[in-house]
Formats: C-alpha cells, structure tokens, sequence
C-alpha cells in the first residue's frame, strides 16, 4: 500500500530537510533540463529526462495514463551541501516546480514527475512507500511503479481520491543466498571488511578503526548496486552474520541497507528509524550509503548505551507521515567518515541560527498563503458552495491546523504548500485557462 502525503512534492532541495552529510556520494546526475522536458511533454506522455534512474512498469502505467496526464523521469537534484543543482529551496522553486505547475495548468494536465526515486504530482500529493517490503523494492531496485501507479489513480479519482492505494504491481520474491555464493562472499570478507560490488556506483569507504572506537561495532560490509526490478531480492545478511558471530553485517543493495548482527533489534529499529526520518530528502537528492551507515550505528549505539526507553521511541512510519515526519525536522547526523567533533558542533551552531532564520521567513510566508486562501474562499462561497469550493475550504482548514504545529522551516514550507493547493484548485473553478474543473 502507498501513503500519500499531502503537497510534500514541494519540499525542495535544501528546504530544511535533515540530511545525512559529508561522505562521497555516487557520480553527480545531470541537471534536469526543464524547457526540453516541457517540449517532450507535449508530444509524449512519458518523457525520461537524462540521468533518470528510476524504472517502472511501463506497460502497466501506459494502460493506466489517460490523454490529460503526463509521467516525468528526472534524475536526482543532488544535495545542495555537495555541489547540487540547486542551492536553496528557492531556487529549486524557481527552476522546477513552478514552471512544471505552470504548464499543467495552462494546459490542464497532470504532470507525475519522478524526481530521483521521489514521486510527486502537480496536483499538490507525494507518495511514500507504506511498509519495509515496498520500501525496499522501491529503494533496493529503484522501481517506482507502485508510487506512479498510486497517483494516476489519485488524479482520476479527483475530489474522490484516498489516502491510500493498493496497486497491482507484485512484490520480489526473497530468497536466500547459494551456499557457493556465501562461501565466496564470507572468504572475501574476510580478507577485507568492505566489498563494493562491481557496478556500484556509490561506493563505500568506511573508516573501521573510528567507527569500532565510537560505538564499539566490527563492521563487515558489502554493497551491491540496485537490483533489477521483478528479479528476486537476496537476504545476503543473515546468512552472512552467521559466520560473523561478534560483528554486525551491513548488505546494501542500492539505496536500501540490510543489517544483522548481536543486537538484531536495536540495529533493525535505527535502520528503520534512519529511512524514516530522512526519507524525503534522499529519495530527491540522492542517497550516500556510507552517511546512511553512519546513521543507523550511531542510532543502534544510542539505543544500546543511552537508555532510550525513559524518552518517547521513534515512531512508526505512518505516525510519521501522519504527524509530519521527523525528516522535515532539520538538524543533521553526525555520521562516521573522520569529521573532528568539534567541526560538527560548530557546524550544528551554525546551523540552527539559519534555521531560526529561514522559520521565520516560512512562517511569514505560509501565513500569507492562508490569509490568500481565506480571502478567495470567501469571495467564491458567493457563487456556490460546490465540491471545489468544498475541497480549497478543507485545505484552509488543514493549512491552519498545520501552521500551529509547525515548528520548522521545512513544515512551514509544507503548510504553504496545503494552501497553494488550495488557491490552484479555486483558480480553475472560476476559469483558469486550460484548468480542469
């Protein structure tokens, strides 16, 4: 099943989003040419832009497509603390949603762009995988088909659409490794504690020493690139862990991270933990294993030797897309890749005095969206109170509970995001030209 998340599709790169930080990440992707996808878009309904990643069913997503939709594959935007496209959220408005959402509404079409392996539409909604099995084929082979597929059916079902949907697109089988390949992965491993398999592109460099005397953790890993989609996910680390009693087992496949070891639970919930809270960024941006490694010890770490269970635990998936996320929260992992202590202190300083800043310019900002949408309602409740109007009156009221709770930058700029949607959807009842009402 696929959650949506109302209007994240705005969340820019760098717009306040926690992000893990200062590993080497896989070669940068080109920039998305938007003028040349628009041109694309007009003539075909599934255009994939250079540097694209992402795959899906296209048989089953072409069946689905009606003529007012549009599917766009771009590549990742990159991070903007590591030479990405575009510095701010800002610029990333300015360079790519707003001309994207321009053009659909001018010529009264749905535009699904995969952004890196983030999913999102111009009608204000994003997907997130609703479980680990669906995250994982979504992160481990780069298939998208479930997100695409959730909303195309979400724009057909217009002021009808659910919160969820529930696609035809199989799961992968998992399977267990050959004996022979365990034989030659555990002889390997134990020569050297990192394997990067040929044909990954973001390559691990983990610094062993550093990371044993910070948490205490033998680390062995291996790192394969993502799988294909449809062919069977193998769980390498379990059957690796055996033959490694005293150290944790880290198996990546693309962007998704298998862990086994000593303390199953505690790693198993800082993985969960890690996916979960930065979710949104590096389904955009574009992941780097190594930060996320570093994440999820560090995590485990605090679980064994912190007492975690006097404060409240992280919470599940869906609470987090209910309660919007902790990835919108901001701050950083310190992961394991030799930054001095003290570089990161000053780093995290630095860093909640811009974000104080940058609160108080959303917060400015979301709060004039919702006066916009307030005036505008008022002014259309005087045609009629139709579905439309309904609808645009429910994201004031949405914008407004959100914007008390909102307490950073990134949640502002989402309460902003709810009533934009709100003002789009009144701006094609009353006759926006290309609009669909």
């Amino acid at each position: 099943m696929l959650l949506l998340l109302l209007s994240s599709g705005l969340l820019g790169a760098g717009a306040g989003a926690a992000q893990e930080q200062d590993g080497e990440g896989p070669p940068a992707a080109p920039k998305l040419d938007v003028d040349a996808a628009l041109r694309a878009l007009e003539t075909e309904s599934i255009y994939r832009a250079p540097g694209a990643v992402a795959r899906f069913d296209e048989d089953l997503i072409r069946s689905e497509l009606t003529d007012d939709m549009r599917v766009l594959v771009s590549p990742f935007t990159g991070r903007p603390d590591d030479g990405g496209h575009y510095p701010d959220r800002d610029d990333y408005l300015d360079q790519v949603h707003r001309p994207l959402n321009d053009w659909a509404e001018e010529t009264g079409r749905t535009v699904i762009e995969v952004e890196g392996l983030l999913v999102s539409s111009t009608e204000g909604v994003t997907t997130s995988p609703g479980d680990l099995s669906r995250l994982r084929q979504h992160t481990g082979q780069y298939d998208v088909t479930d997100s695409v597929w959730s909303l195309i059916q979400h724009a057909k079902d217009g002021d009808n659409a659910k919160s969820s949907y529930e696609s035809p697109h199989p799961l992968p089988e998992s399977v267990e490794p050959s004996d022979r390949r365990i034989r030659e992965l555990v002889d390997r491993l134990r020569e050297q504690r990192v394997i990067n398999a040929p044909g990954r592109r973001d390559r691990l460099d983990i610094p062993l020493e550093l990371l044993e005397e910070r948490t205490g953790f033998t680390v062995r890993a291996v790192a394969f690139p993502p799988g294909e989609p449809g062919e069977p996910l193998v769980d390498y680390a379990p059957a690796l862990a055996e033959h490694f009693p005293d150290d944790i087992v880290l198996v990546a496949h693309g962007g998704w991270l298998e862990v086994a070891g000593g303390p199953q639970t505690e790693l198993s919930l800082a993985r969960d933990y890690a996916f979960g809270r930065f979710e949104t960024a590096t389904l955009r941006q574009g992941l780097v294993m190594q930060d996320r490694i570093g994440s999820v010890l560090l995590r485990a770490d605090t679980l064994l030797t912190e007492h975690p269970f006097g404060r409240p635990q992280p919470q599940t998936l869906r609470q987090l897309v209910a309660g919007l996320a902790p990835w919108l929260l901001g701050g950083s992992a310190l992961v394991v890749g030799g930054v001095p202590l003290v570089r990161v202190v000053g780093r995290r300083l630095g860093e909640a005095r811009d974000e104080r800043r940058a609160f108080q310019v959303a917060q400015a900002r979301a709060f004039a969206a919702i006066a916009e949408l307030g005036e505008r309602l008022v002014e259309a409740e005087r045609g009629g109170n139709g579905p439309v109007v309904a609808a645009a009156a429910e994201r004031h009221a949405t914008a407004r509970t959100l914007f008390d709770q909102a307490g950073t930058a990134a949640a502002m700029t989402e309460v902003r995001a709810v009533a934009e949607a709100g003002r789009r959807a009144l701006r094609g009842r009353t006759g926006a030209s290309g609009v669909r009402r």
